[in-house]
């Protein structure tokens, strides 16, 4: 017997189970109930961005499909809009509606955050008290199955409060006839196409082999993360205010310039169904998920962008933040004329340094010899210095540069043959 079908084809990798993509699906305009919706499991999806999978109760065995949900408030659930109908109906009387009633299972949350619990609500809704409206028909190419799905909307026979902040399942099945087919589904969407609420959908279903509660994307061909397609109305929990970044620079400041690698720390707060996840961005780099501090290093201007995601998909808009680093110098150089020009190189630092590169630069125009020359030094200690020289033929006024590392010493002076004279 086949546990699921119209698997999604394999449009690409996603390892994350907990993330949601920001573009969400529309939700349908003729599946709306005359309440407010407080969860939005994605809606409206199917064929190869999706499928369907068995939800169903039958003689032969039961099938527990399951998906989270939370609310950033207390929230009492009135209603349930949910997608799905019945697959196998060649082996019955055709692709039609079979009025089954349907029931819905409320559950807690296993603690772990990634299967259902204990059940807590158990209720059968009548098909006289279930509006729907016809979906699609669909004919399997390979097996010949054949499918009828709808969109369902129905009152729950008692309203059920949940708490804030706490994680909760939901399962719906149809409650077959004595005959054995067709069997009951709920349809269900991929990540690539609406995203994944929380935790992907889970199933336990015995008699197809599933004796634990197991990932739907084990069970589908492309593997990937697949939810559920469901809404929630009621009142309270609705969650639309996107999350509050806020980032610390940490280091050695000096006239407002670090001069010492800074430590970024991103911190994210929502007052509702809180955050789901951080993103950040440092220098044009790329986008990467945040969840430590990190390190920015390097002479320059830098610039840190970041935003975060909440549990209800709202989108902080991208803020930034922008710093100078400027280390400090731990050489000195001091220029002087002669023969040549020479620069007296001296490590003023608390650390012994090596392969220091050093260079002088000469820029007058009458310069014919030795207008630049540079060279490593290999080793400098603490407090020791090294002279360095150039050689110079030439004439006339000249501007001096010499540096050693990071350190920069410029002078004039004028040339007169082999000699540069008033260097200062």
């Amino acid at each position: 017997m086949a546990l699921m079908i119209v698997s999604s084809g394999a449009v690409g990798t996603d390892t994350s189970t907990t993330e949601r993509v920001v573009q969400n699906q529309a939700t349908l305009g003729s599946a709306r109930l005359d309440r407010a919706l407080v969860w939005d499991n994605v809606v409206g999806v199917s064929g190869s961005l999706g499928g369907i999978i068995v939800a169903t109760v039958r003689t032969e065995g039961t099938a527990f499909p399951a998906d989270d949900f939370r609310f950033g408030s207390e929230a009492t659930v009135e209603s349930v809009f949910w997608e799905g109908g019945y697959f196998q109906c060649q082996l019955a009387t055709g692709q039609h509606d079979y009025n089954w009633d349907w029931r819905v299972i409320f559950w807690s949350d296993d603690g772990m955050g990634d299967h259902p619990g204990s059940e807590i609500y158990n209720q059968t809704i009548p098909d006289a008290l279930i509006a729907r409206t016809f979906w699609y028909n669909y004919t399997h190419p390979d097996n010949g199955n054949t499918y009828w799905v709808a969109h369902y909307s129905a009152d729950l026979p008692t309203p059920i409060t949940f708490d804030a902040n706490t994680k909760y399942w939901i399962t719906v099945q149809g409650i077959q006839t004595p005959n054995s087919y067709p069997q009951a589904c709920w349809a269900r969407h991929n990540n690539t196409h609406g995203g994944i609420l929380l935790h992907e959908a889970e199933i336990l279903a015995a008699y197809w082999g599933y004796t634990t509660w197991t990932n739907i994307s084990t069970l589908v061909t492309d593997h990937l993360p697949h939810d559920l397609n469901f809404q929630l109305y009621g009142t309270g929990g609705v969650d639309i205010t996107p999350p509050v970044t806020t980032a610390t620079l940490e280091g050695e400041q000096s006239g407002g310039v670090f001069i010492s690698d800074v430590t970024v720390t991103l911190t994210a707060t929502d007052d509702s169904s809180g955050v789901a996840y951080t993103k950040f961005n440092v220098d044009g780099g790329g986008w990467n998920n945040y969840s430590t501090p990190f390190i920015v290093q390097g002479n320059g201007e830098h610039t840190v962008e970041y935003y975060s995601v909440d549990n209800a998909g709202n989108v902080e808009t991208t803020k930034s933040t922008t710093f100078t680093i400027q280390y400090p110098t731990v050489l000195s150089i001091t220029l002087k004329g002669g023969l040549g020009v020479s620069a007296v190189i001296k490590n003023t630092g608390t650390e012994d340094l090596t392969n220091i590169a050093w260079s002088i630069t000469l820029d007058g125009k009458l310069i014919f010899v030795g207008k630049t020359k540079s060279g490593t030094i290999s080793a400098l200690g603490v407090g020791e210095e090294v002279t360095v020289k150039d050689f110079v033929i030439g004439f006339g006024k000249t501007g001096i540069e010499a540096t050693a590392g990071e350190a920069t010493a410029t002078a004039e002076g004028t040339a007169l043959l082999f000699f540069v004279l008033g260097v200062k």
